[in-house]
């Protein structure tokens, strides 16, 4: 596994069972700080943190977020996430570009992935950390 310092994007599962106070990922998320890693997020993560919201959750959602560094999008983020979507593809197997975006700002930023959904994440260059 990485070393403190090390960044660790947040994969929209674990943004959200942290939103649910889901006991395990709290527990991880509070190792990690103490491991002294950074904690991220990608633009991605947010909007699909958003678009699942329940009513009333604007404002938690807002105040968990800002805890974590946000990680922006850049073009060879958008160009290697096609790229991986395309290869997949051609070896019959789907992706969705949500992933890919969020899987290619993983390795864009050089972070360890944590993520409920290593499936989802099971490309070369992407190191991921299971909850």
């Amino acid at each position: 596994m990485a070393s403190a310092g090390t960044a660790v994007l947040l994969d929209t599962s674990v943004l959200i069972n942290l939103l649910r106070q889901q006991e395990k990922h709290v527990k991880l998320v509070r190792n990690l700080v103490q491991r002294g890693f950074i904690l991220t997020t990608s633009s991605v993560n947010i909007a699909e943190v958003y678009a699942g919201m329940r009513v009333g959750e604007e404002q938690e959602i807002s105040e968990l977020l800002a805890a974590f560094r946000l990680l922006p999008l850049t073009p060879a983020i958008g160009q290697k996430a096609g790229e991986m979507t395309a290869a997949r593809r051609r070896i019959g197997r789907t992706h969705s570009l949500d992933d890919m975006m969020i899987g290619a700002t993983a390795i864009e930023y050089g972070c360890v992935l944590v993520t409920d959904n290593r499936k989802d994440f099971d490309i070369p260059g992407i190191d991921s950390l299971p909850v």
